[in-house]
This record gives C-alpha cells, structure tokens and sequence, in this order.
C-alpha cells in the first residue's frame, strides 16, 4: 500500500473509530453502564448467544477476572444473567436478559447511526474490501449487522 493511501486508509479508520466512540459513549451513559466495554460484551451475546464466560474473555481480549467484573456491573443492572451448565457445574454461560438484548440492538443501531454518513456512498465491494484487509483473521460483519448490503 502506497504512503498516500495508508494515510488515507488511518485517517478513516481513526474518523470510523471516533464516531463509534462517540455513539458508545452516548449510549453506555443512556444505559448507565460502564462503557464501551461493557457494550461489546452486550453485542457479542447478542450476535453469538450464550457464552462461557472464559470465551467471552477469550473473544474480548481480556482477562477472565475482567470480563467477571464487568458481567457483575451487567448483572446488577439486569441486562444479563449468569447461568450454570447443567452438564459441567463449574461452568458458568452468560445470556442476555429482555432488557440486556434490547440494550445491546439500541448500543448496534446508535453504532450503525453513527456509521451511516461515512460510509454511505461507498459501494458494497469496496466495504467488503476494507473489511478484509481490517479483520484479516476475525469473523467479519456479516450483513445482519446492518452496513453492508447482503
């Protein structure tokens, strides 16, 4: 990638990430909370369901003491519920509650709102691109998440 084109490629992916925070922000105040954080959890037991709480540390990216902390501050607030597996008692699944599924399509719909100006007018292909090239090893969006077309 040419040096014009990495700096153009920084300078939206730092505008993309300026307005997500932007609208986590927004929303994890709403919600009260404890922030981006706290909604990526909620986002990701939306899109993939009940979890381990050691695979929700593991996707995250974080220690399974933290991720424990922040499902703590969800839990009290009843956005999920924390659940043992009836085949392996030590395991523990978190699941999202109504309220905590409806926190987490509020938290994705603010995400896509902020979004939508960047990205509109770029055609589906070249979003498809930037998606490979920025999550080269991770599950891409897929269209259900709202900005790319199918």
């Amino acid at each position: 990638m040419a040096g014009a084109d990495a700096e153009a490629l920084a300078m939206l992916v730092a505008e993309l990430q300026t307005e997500l925070n932007r609208a986590d922000r927004a929303t994890a105040t709403e919600l009260d909370v404890g922030g981006s954080e706290d909604l990526q959890l909620l986002r990701l037991l939306l899109s993939d369901g009940p979890m381990r709480v050691s695979d929700l540390a593991r996707r995250r990216l974080i220690s399974i003491a933290t991720t424990s902390a922040r499902l703590d501050r969800l839990e009290k607030r009843g956005l999920i519920v924390r659940e043992r597996i009836p085949a392996d008692r030590r395991a523990v699944v978190a699941r999202l509650t109504d309220r905590g599924e409806q926190a987490a399509v509020e938290s994705r719909s603010a995400r896509l709102a902020a979004l939508a100006p960047i990205a509109t007018g770029f055609p589906t292909a070249h979003l498809r691109r930037l998606i490979d090239v920025l999550c080269p090893t991770e599950r891409p969006p897929s269209p259900e998440h709202g900005w790319i077309e199918a």
